[in-house]
């Protein structure tokens, strides 16, 4: 392949490893000299990622400890950050608490990708079962739930007055 180690040689490669290296930058310069360059390049990002600069203008290489893994997200939050405040008058089933912990999270999530909409939805029906969130605070409140609200009796439509003149 041509190309030359110029590290210090901290880092020891076993004879296995030595070939496949060597495997490995013999296959990118002939894939180069065939005009194979996407294929090039993959082998390229493979060989850094384990460790291995190449320097193709002075065909040197130098091995350096491997790059770590990169997340390409953020981790997800496992938990809502909230804390409850209140004074434990009312008791929350272990599957009632474990409902309120998913929505209080769905609605932390919803306001970190900026669905606004999501989020005001999940607090209206936390606060309509009785939970109070306090955002600014990171804590929330169960109070009891709000009564549904009696519909009003329909409104006459007519009067039932006729006129005489």
């Amino acid at each position: 392949h041509g190309y030359t180690r110029v590290d210090d040689g901290s880092i020891v490669l076993s004879p296995a490893d030595q070939a496949t290296l060597d495997g490995m930058l013999l296959e990118r310069l002939l894939a180069k000299r065939a005009r194979e360059f996407a294929k090039a390049d993959e082998l390229r990002q493979k060989l850094r990622s384990a460790g291995v600069i190449i320097d193709d203008g002075a065909n040197t290489y130098r091995v350096v400890p491997p790059e770590p893994p990169k997340q390409s997200q953020p981790a997800r939050p496992t938990h809502h950050g909230y804390t409850r405040v209140d004074d434990g008058s009312i008791v929350l089933s272990p599957a009632d608490q474990a409902t309120l912990d998913g929505m209080l999270l769905e609605r932390l999530l919803a306001k970190r990708a900026r669905e606004f909409a999501k989020a005001d939805e999940l607090r209206q029906k936390l606060r309509s079962a009785g939970v109070i969130i306090d955002d600014g605070a990171n804590t929330y409140r169960v109070v009891p739930p709000e009564p549904p609200k009696q519909s009003q009796p329909a409104r006459p439509t007519h009067h039932g007055y006729t006129r005489v003149d």
